[in-house]
This record gives structure tokens, sequence and C-alpha cells, in this order.
């Protein structure tokens, strides 16, 4: 870090103080050693900040996932959203159920599909990512998927076992009677998640916020993309890398490759060398934000303990009342 150098008050226009009486020598002494004392304390803090200690790569390692393990206690992890995935479909299913019973059919409750089954932890968001992770690898190894996703088709409610045994009749009654149950979209039941855990995320997200704009961080950060640009990624941000790797998955006319693409080894090749890129550029700034973190995140745990505590007994009974669901799904 530069210090900025103190303003030349020899050069600047003497005012006079209250009474009309010119600066004597006394005020230019004065005015000089507070100048001299402006200098100093900017050339102390940023000597402080130069000279802060960075923890070696286990240490930072060490704090990266502590950061980690306290984002999914407040988010939830992949196990406990389940939970709460599960709930709201169940409480969506359920109306059906009984609007078929009012008709005289019976209705088998449509099956569970887990999105996070394959998960084995929640991403971070963006923001998240580029103070905890060395490098933006959980995001780009997702970038083949994520652009060959096509839209989720609808999904045929499941027809009860009784159904077979419908005359040609009955069973269009039967499909006509389920089209009708079907809740509306706005009426659905919501997935819902303790509610201290979205205070809770905001401070966090509040606390990494202070560790990006240190300025240490925040000048290592700027080394990110003349390092990136050397290494063949003209990008300034994890953002930019995202889109421009995500680009080599498209053709030209935007669509997604398919697997057996002749371009689809060379846009796997870029993909993997830009996460190698990413990790060496922004490894220099994540160590330095993790020498802050540890302590930010000391003190996070602490003040918020009763919040954490609630948090937890509030996911460990969503979780029973997943179980619950389950159950009627069986």
């Amino acid at each position: 870090m530069t210090a900025h150098p103190s303003p030349d008050l020899s050069r600047a226009p003497r005012r006079a103080p209250s009474g009309g009486r010119p600066a004597g020598p006394r005020g230019n002494r004065v005015n000089a050693a507070i100048a001299g004392g402006l200098a100093v304390l900017a050339l102390a803090t940023c000597a402080a900040a130069a000279h802060r200690p960075t923890l070696d790569p286990a240490q930072a390692t060490a704090v990266a996932a502590e950061l980690r393990a306290l984002y999914e206690r407040i988010q939830g992890s992949p196990a406990q959203r389940s939970a709460a995935l599960v709930i709201a479909h169940v409480a969506r299913e359920e109306p059906v159920r009984a609007c078929m019973k009012s008709s005289g059919f019976r209705y088998t409750l449509a099956p569970f599909a887990d999105p996070l089954a394959d998960s084995p932890r929640l991403l971070l968001p963006t923001e998240v990512s580029a103070v905890v992770d060395p490098g933006a690898a959980d995001a780009l190894k997702l970038v083949p998927q994520a652009v060959a996703e096509e839209p989720e088709a609808a999904v045929a409610r499941p027809k009860d076992p009784s159904y077979q045994r419908l005359s040609a009749a009955k069973r269009r009654l039967y499909d006509d009677t389920a089209l009708m149950c079907e809740p509306p979209i706005e009426g659905q039941t919501e997935v819902s998640t303790p509610e201290v855990s979205g205070d809770l995320d905001a401070e966090f997200l509040d606390m990494l916020r202070r560790i990006g704009a240190d300025v240490e961080v925040a000048s290592r950060m700027e080394f990110y993309s003349s390092c990136m640009a050397k290494l063949g990624y003209p990008v300034h941000t994890v953002g930019e890398l995202y889109a421009a790797v995500s680009a080599k998955f498209r053709d030209d006319e935007g669509t997604p490759l398919r697997p057996e693409s002749s371009l689809m080894p060379h846009a796997t090749a870029y993909q993997q060398e830009a996460v190698k890129a990413d990790t060496t550029c922004r490894t220099p700034a994540w160590a330095g934000a993790m020498s802050l973190a540890q302590a930010e995140l000391a003190a996070f745990t602490e003040d918020h303990a009763d919040q954490l505590a609630a948090l937890d007994a509030a996911w460990a009974a969503l979780e029973a009342r997943a179980a619950e669901a389950r159950a009627k799904l069986a």
C-alpha cells in the first residue's frame, strides 16, 4: 500500500487566524507537526497492512472449511435443505389427495425427487466463493451441466394402482378430476426454513463483504485481472470467467454442445485450465482474506451464540417433521 503524500503546507495560502493576526513561527511549527503526524499515521496504517501475517496454505484451508461449515449451519446442509423441500412437497400433495377422495377416487402421493441428492455441500454464493474459496472450481466444474440443462418438462401426476381397474369413462373422469384438484401455483406451499436463518445469513454476508473490502485484500485482487490475462484469460472477475467458459460449451448459434461434438474436448480443456488459472491468480487475495476471516469467524460465532443454538434446534425440528413427511410417501 502506498501512503498518500501529505499536503505541502508551505505552498498553501496562509489564512490569518481569528483576530486578523498572521500566523507566526509557532503556528508554522504546529501546522508542520500536524502534517507530519498525519503522514506518520498513514505510513503506520500501510505498514500494518503490509506486515499483516498471512496464514500458510494449510491454515488458510482450515479457516475456509470453518467458514463453509458456518455457512451450512446457517443456510442448512444439503440434507437439511432436502428436509425443507420434502415437507413442502407433501404439503402440496395432501390437498390433491383430499380433493380426489372427495370425488370418490384414491390418490397416491407423487414421489419426491430430491434436487440435492447429488450435492455433497451447498455451493457458496459468488460473492462468498470469491473470498472463501481459493478458486471458482465448484462453479466452473458445473458449467457443462448448467449449459446442457433443458427446462424441465411438466411431470405427470402418478396414477393410483386402482386406476388400472377403472373403465375408460372412469379413467377420463379420474384424469379430469386430478387436473381440477391441481393447486394453483400461487397457492402452493412454499419451502420453509428457520426464520433466524435469514437474519444470520445477512450478517454473515456482511462479514465477508468487510473482509473483501479490506485494503490489503482489495489490492491483492487488483492483481487478478493481469494475472489471468497472462495465463490467456482476459477477464476481471469470476463472473466474466464463468461466462467465457460457458461460451465454449455452445456453438456459434448459442446451442449447447452435444457430448459427441468435436468441440467438446477443446471446451473441456479450456474449462480445466480456467480452474487452474483462477486458483493461481486468486490465491494471494484468498490467503489474505483467510487471515482476516480467522478472527472475524471467532467473533461472529461468539456474538451470535444464542441465535446459532436456536437455529440448530430449529433445523433439528424441521428434520423431524421431514421424517414424518417421508413416511407419508412410503
